[in-house]
């Protein structure tokens, strides 16, 4: 369906075309019958000025000389004919023709000469005798009009051009709020569902903009259950899964060798559950912020990442995993923390679960020279592929990989929460550990460079 502009303009063009064409068809009848009676007029008039002058000259025994006009070319044509006379004497002619045909001209209508056809009248001083014959060619009246009416049609034609220009460019102007409003609406990102602002929006599209605020605030009741009922079933899922484990563990030691590793089997899965479940969690709670309305906060970097770090220190330990921390003492930025947290958690999760047994991660801050702070995690796993980087962040996606208790949702949370964050993630080529290395950049200033330190947590 075509824009509202060009549907305008269209029938802009339409309407144009609508009048100009019968106003063109009017002009040329009013031009004509106008031109008409002014050149009956103007013809009339002329043959009276004659007539008196050719009164005012003295009587005089001896013959005027006729003048003749020679036809030089056929695009020569005289358009007038006049014809002086005085008691039957032949004064003055404009046509070279004798005077019995001169004389014997009709006083008035239309009267014939060699080709030419032509409109005759009669103008005569009773008081001296004297007579003025004055003609024109017949279709003069016609084509002259024709010309004036043409000419005139052609104006009206431009300024109507003229006209339509400007009521394009007025089309235009004042169609510019509603691609602002289009821009405003399409410029959104599916997080921002904050109601629309119509004290901005024109009268015309206030309407518009109450309806799509409705819709959005509808839209944003449905994504606000959907939170809640999976955040609700992520935590009445926890006691359940919590209980299922305790009893397996207490069954584990009562049962006979050959049935252990089926237990084993039950606690990997419920331990797969609870991670799935955490997971789900951090789903829920990171949909509930809304970003649109907070940059974020200031805060240490470094000492969040200590503090998930050490959280982490547990599941590093089971499975014989060195976790070191290189940063300087403070790197303050503008962020999200706990957002943030969410994702780091599960970076260092991540790289603790694919890392060699016994193993080692690395979690870096460093500044770079563009004022941003960037946080490394490495593992010395068997690493990622760009291609197999960019398909691990869809969800339940593990790429084949084995070992470990996920589901597959880490690196998509960690991607979804980034991308609300306005943090990049780039996956960089292997360091010195070999395996899996991934960068965040914030954008934000650091603290002025201190000492680096060392921290090493050992499994």
């Amino acid at each position: 369906m075509p824009s509202i502009r060009t549907r305008l303009q269209r029938r802009l063009a339409w309407l144009i075309a609508a009048v100009w064409i019968p106003a063109s068809a009017l002009i040329w009848v009013a031009v004509a019958v106008e031109y008409n009676e002014s050149f009956h007029s103007r013809t009339a008039h002329t043959a009276q000025v004659m007539l008196a002058f050719a009164s005012a000259q003295p009587a005089s025994p001896t013959v005027l000389p006729v003048f003749e006009q020679q036809r030089s070319s056929a695009f020569d044509l005289n358009d007038y004919l006049v014809v002086i006379s005085r008691d039957g004497q032949l004064l003055y002619a404009s046509e070279a023709l004798s005077p019995g045909q001169l004389l014997a001209l009709p006083r008035k209508g239309k009267a014939h000469i060699d080709d030419t056809a032509w409109i005759v009248d009669t103008f005569e001083d009773e008081r001296t005798g004297t007579q003025v014959v004055i003609g024109f060619d017949a279709y003069e009246d016609l084509f002259s009009s024709a010309q004036v009416a043409g000419l005139v049609a052609t104006y009206v034609l431009c300024t109507t051009a003229l006209v339509a220009i400007a009521l394009a460019v007025g089309i235009r102007s004042g169609l510019t709020p509603l691609g602002a409003f289009a821009g405003q609406v399409r410029d959104r990102s599916e997080d921002n569902l904050a109601p629309l602002d119509e004290a901005e929006v024109p009268s015309e599209l206030r309407g518009v903009a109450h309806a799509l605020n409705g819709l959005m605030a509808r839209l944003q009741l449905v994504l606000e259950r959907e939170r809640d009922f999976v955040s609700n079933a992520a935590h009445e899922l926890r006691t359940p899964l919590t209980a299922i484990r305790a009893q397996v563990e207490t069954l584990e030691g009562e049962l006979p060798a050959s049935i252990r590793p089926r237990f084993a089997k039950i606690l990997e899965a419920t331990d797969r559950a609870g991670r799935m479940v955490a997971q789900l969690l951090d789903v829920a709670r990171s949909q509930s912020l809304d970003l649109t309305r907070s940059p974020g906060s200031r805060f240490d970097l470094v000492q969040l990442v200590q503090s998930g770090v050490a959280e982490l220190v547990p599941s590093a330990n089971e499975r014989n995993v060195e976790i070191t921390l290189e940063a300087p003492r403070s790197a303050a930025v503008t962020a999200h923390p706990e957002l943030l947290a969410i994702v780091l958690r599960n970076l260092v999760e991540n790289a603790v679960k694919y890392a060699a047994s016994p193993g080692r991660v690395t979690v870096a801050v460093a500044g770079d020279r563009r004022g941003a702070m960037d946080l490394l995690v490495e593992d010395d796993g068997p690493g990622l592929s760009a291609d197999a980087f960019e398909r691990a962040f869809e969800r339940f996606q593990r790429l084949g990989r084995s070992g470990g208790d996920g589901v597959g949702l880490g690196l998509s949370i960690v991607a979804e929460l980034c991308r609300r964050m306005g943090v990049s993630m780039e996956r960089l080529e292997p360091g010195v550990l070999g395996g899996l290395r991934v960068r965040l950049r914030l954008p934000c200033a650091p603290a002025p460079e201190l000492p680096d330190h060392r921290t090493s947590f050992y499994g």
